[in-house]
């Protein structure tokens, strides 16, 4: 399971700017952490912890778009995607895993069923759509990983707009998401997802 790493020197005396571009750095150098090299073939393990990674870096995007003015749209929509390619691979190799089984199964006990054949077909048929996946996601990935995309990435974190004294007063006001309550948690307004909030800094296999 992919453990956050930690967001450090974060204080809720920061301003949300400064906030802003340690929690970016922190979620990017994470992501990338999982499957540096696209030359070589990932683990099922690996790919699952990209996809956790992923999306505490799409929800601290998310969160902190507004800092960020028309600059994480891109990254947003590439996270989403990926995102949707490894949970369909996942669903893969789950739904095949549970049909293998079963056919084990059915081969000791009456291996002259029909409907081995028929299971077997499903089979190769999740195979062959999890590879379909794999190579849709896998050249999205290479392009990713390119020193120029990662470096744009990297600068992009440093670049949060500054918020102005009666802007900070102002979300101190509003009962809104508030991104610098303490190192590992933010404050939501009654009526926002806790969940998703807490899931910028802490997603497990239960937010999968």
């Amino acid at each position: 399971m992919a453990k956050p790493l930690k967001i450090r020197k974060l204080s809720p005396d920061d301003r949300p700017e400064k906030a802003a571009k340690r929690i970016l750095r922190t979620r990017i150098k994470e992501f990338y952490s999982y499957w540096p090299d696209p030359d070589r073939d990932p683990d099922l393990e690996q790919l699952h912890n990209l996809r956790i990674s992923g999306k505490r870096l799409r929800y601290s995007a998310e969160s902190l778009r507004e800092l960020y003015p028309d600059k994480l749209a891109l990254l947003i929509d590439l996270l989403k995607r990926n995102q949707d390619l490894l949970g369909e691979i996942q669903d893969c190799v789950t739904q095949r895993g549970v049909i293998e089984a079963y056919l084990a199964r059915m081969r000791r006990r009456t291996p002259q069923n029909d409907q081995i054949f028929a299971l077997e077909n499903i089979i190769s048929e999740y195979e062959r759509r999890q590879s379909s996946l794999y190579t849709q996601f896998r050249e999205t990935w290479r392009g990713m990983v390119m020193d120029e995309f990662r470096g744009s990435l990297e600068a992009m974190a440093s670049r949060a707009e500054k918020t102005t004294r009666a802007q900070e007063n102002r979300e101190q006001r509003e009962p809104a998401l508030h991104m610098i309550s303490a190192a590992e948690s933010f404050s939501i307004d009654q009526t926002g997802d806790e969940a998703r909030a807490e899931a910028i800094v802490n997603v497990d296999d239960g937010d999968v």
